[in-house]
């Protein structure tokens, strides 16, 4: 299991589920917007020969610590929808992943927001996080726990799926390397060794 000790960025996009919009109440035009930003257990796409899947409870830390994190619609930091610090995001954990509850602010692009949404022409999400903990099993990259302070979930257009760090895609490629099989030149020179090994102690009998 690894420690990470160097804070690489990484974003990970997802389609958008349990989404909902709504007034914030009958007499302001605030939008409340509720969604899942994790997903827990469900295998990524092909992120290059590797696979990525986040366990339950890889949130837990980091939630309780109070981190800060901002609702951005295409993680443009010009369109800030919510923020943890202010109390207009809240993010949940429950067994399935992260929750998102936020009271948008009253700017023109959270109706836009609100009206792609409503229409379903846009319809994923991403999210920015700092892995803490993690494992490789073969080709799959296994998050045990990561840090949402600094980060954000975003509504995105394009989700730009997968956004990795250089460091994971390189930690990624040695691994895939070091579990490829050997080449047929390689194993064929591997079994010319063993046969001259064994006709030399023949030899010494």
């Amino acid at each position: 299991m690894t420690e990470h000790t160097i804070r690489t960025l990484e974003r990970r996009a997802f389609d958008l589920s349990e989404i909902q919009i709504r007034a914030a109440n009958e007499g302001e035009q605030r939008l409340h917007f509720t969604g899942r930003a994790v997903v827990y257990d469900q295998l990524s796409a092909d992120l290059g020969g590797w696979q990525e899947v986040i366990k339950p409870g890889a949130a837990s830390r980091s939630l309780e610590s109070n981190p800060d994190v901002r609702f951005l619609l295409n993680h443009d930091a010009n369109k800030l929808l919510a923020r943890t610090t202010s109390g207009t995001l809240r993010l949940t954990e429950d067994s399935e992943g992260v929750l998102v509850d936020a009271d948008m602010a009253n700017v023109s692009y959270a109706r836009d927001l609100a009206e792609l949404l409503e229409r379903g022409d846009l319809t994923q999400m991403s999210f920015g996080f700092w892995v803490t903990r993690d494992e490789w099993n073969g080709s799959l990259h296994v998050v045990r726990e990561f840090d949402f302070d600094g980060g954000d979930v975003a509504a995105v257009t394009y989700p730009a799926y997968p956004q990795t760090s250089a460091e994971l895609r390189s930690i990624a490629a040695a691994h895939l390397e070091r579990d490829k099989p050997a080449a047929p030149q390689v194993r064929e020179l591997a079994r010319d060794l063993h046969t001259i090994r064994e006709l030399d102690m023949l030899a010494k009998l």
